[in-house]
């Protein structure tokens, strides 16, 4: 390397050590020491962001818990509640082979008890005509679901029609013709809706239909007569 060139290679080396020199900003202490607070506020804020992120999550989570125990414990309660009803109503109108603590000790399931029951009792207190109209089938056995719900409904509400009937001793008019009869009158063996609740409503439907026989019989013979006449 000539002369000339090391003294252009000095100057271009002292050049560029006077531009970083220019480039570089010289601070104060004081200047260094609010610089220094002001990254450890920054970086304080930084880790309180995420710890309330932290916590707005587990409270988010929490809630979220609480939510679905309490929707889990609804649930149970009104399973409970329907349990206890469909039981009771076969204890009241259904006979002892379906009462529920009796099927459990036999090895039964609730869920299959349950069923039974509720089948049981549309099959006794909801018409064929009804069932058909609902469920498009006379046969119940295998009826489930949201179908059997509905036809387990109108099972209650003909139990509560007939228990008021039964229990009102008053007479009633009859909407067709406005006749007066009483309720326990009605009971017969003739009308193919009828399911009685008890032994004595039973007893009642056979004496009925005897006297509708019987009524019918002499209204037949005289119209026999009048037409022999005639």
């Amino acid at each position: 390397m000539t002369e000339k060139e090391e003294k252009e290679d000095l100057q271009a080396q002292d050049k560029e050590e006077q531009q970083i020199k220019a480039d570089t900003k010289v601070i104060s202490v004081q200047e260094f020491e609010e610089y220094m607070r002001f990254k450890e506020q920054a970086n304080s804020k930084s880790k309180e962001t995420s710890r309330d992120l932290s916590i707005n999550e587990r409270i988010t989570k929490e809630l979220a818990e609480v939510e679905e125990r309490e929707r889990i414990e609804k649930q149970l309660l009104l399973e409970a509640e329907r349990i206890n009803e469909i039981d009771t109503l076969a204890k009241a109108h259904l006979s002892n082979h379906f009462n529920k603590e009796v099927l459990l000790a036999k090895g039964y399931t609730l869920k299959d008890i349950m069923q039974a029951q509720r089948r049981e009792l549309v099959r006794k207190f909801v018409p064929i005509e009804q069932i058909k109209a609902i469920a498009k089938a006379s046969d119940i056995s295998h009826i489930d679901g949201e179908i059997l719900e509905q036809l387990v409904s109108l099972a209650k509400v003909n139990i509560k029609l007939r228990k008021n009937a039964s229990s009102n001793s008053s007479s009633v008019d009859s909407i067709k013709g406005n006749i007066i009869a009483k309720s326990e009158d009605r009971a017969s063996l003739l009308d193919s809706n009828f399911v009685p609740i008890n032994f004595t409503e039973f007893v009642q439907a056979i004496s009925n239909t005897y006297k509708q026989r019987r009524i019918q019989f002499y209204e037949n013979l005289k119209r026999h007569k009048r037409t022999s006449i005639a």
